[in-house]
């Protein structure tokens, strides 16, 4: 199912090219990486729409709840792997991990 979801990813234009081919190619870059790139791809939609004179009061608040959830997602991902690698615990998946 994780790999559906990198091809998704890799199809959606979401990421840079260089990367939806990695990922196309079965080379998956680190997760980091890819929200990275996400997080970017939000704020640039959001400048994009708060800068267009035509945009409705409802496009804007649709681009900031986009950019919300982008953070709050990368808030989420990049936090769960800081703490598997401080503690060198289980994983939410039950695989063991070392500490970093």
């Amino acid at each position: 199912m994780k790999n559906d979801i990198y091809t998704q990813l890799a199809h959606s234009s979401l990421l840079p090219d260089d990367l939806a081919a990695a990922i196309l190619a079965g080379n998956t870059p680190p997760i980091e990486e890819l929200v990275f790139h996400i997080v970017i791809g939000a704020m640039d939609a959001h400048a994009v729409v708060l800068g267009d004179p035509h945009s409705t009061w409802n496009e804007k608040r649709l681009a900031r709840m986009a950019l919300a959830v982008a953070f709050l997602g990368a808030m989420a991902i990049m936090g769960e792997a800081y703490s598997v690698r401080l503690a060198g615990t289980t994983s939410r998946r039950g695989r063991k991990t070392s500490s970093a």
